[in-house]
């Protein structure tokens, strides 16, 4: 047995065809070999989603290990990411060309992941919780203590 069996490998499909990649480095490293040998412009955001449709966010954990993302010996489908709008909304679109019929539920899920999402629990007119922290106010002042009627001065006569 060589040590090359040793080695952690995972394969990455595109356009029909897989590749097999080495994850023990940086996520930047991985990316840039993987924009390098499936041949993706330099300006496309680039991440893995495995098959059960989890988007495994290299390109935000780029001086990470990419060894803690992804598990060896499992097969990834790349994509590539756009941001939407100012509100940061992501878009995620399959570099695979005919995912809808190779994996039909892994793009219906890749398709709910790119949503954006309008609603959120106290958007409704009708909320009971608000949504600001309420502030507690400071305990009022003792009131100074009433006499009892025994200490009860005495008019002077």
């Amino acid at each position: 047995m060589t040590s090359y069996d040793f080695i952690m490998k995972m394969y990455i499909t595109v356009h029909n065809q897989e590749e097999i990649f080495n994850p023990w480095c940086t996520s930047h490293n991985l990316l840039e070999w993987i924009r390098r040998k499936c041949n993706c412009e330099d300006d496309v955001i680039l991440d893995l989603v495995d098959q059960d449709g989890q988007v495994k966010n290299l390109a935000g954990r780029l001086k990470d290990y990419a060894c803690q993302l992804v598990s060896g010996r499992e097969t990834y489908i790349l994509i590539r990411v756009e941001r939407q709008n100012d509100n940061g909304a992501l878009h995620y679109t399959s570099l695979l060309n005919n995912l809808e019929d190779i994996n039909p539920d892994l793009m219906l899920k890749l398709n709910s992941l790119s949503r954006p999402h309008t609603r959120s629990k106290n958007k409704f007119k009708g909320k009971t919780s608000s949504s600001k922290p309420q502030k507690l106010r400071p305990d009022p002042q003792p009131s100074p203590k009433r006499p009892a009627s025994s200490e009860k001065k005495k008019p002077n006569k």
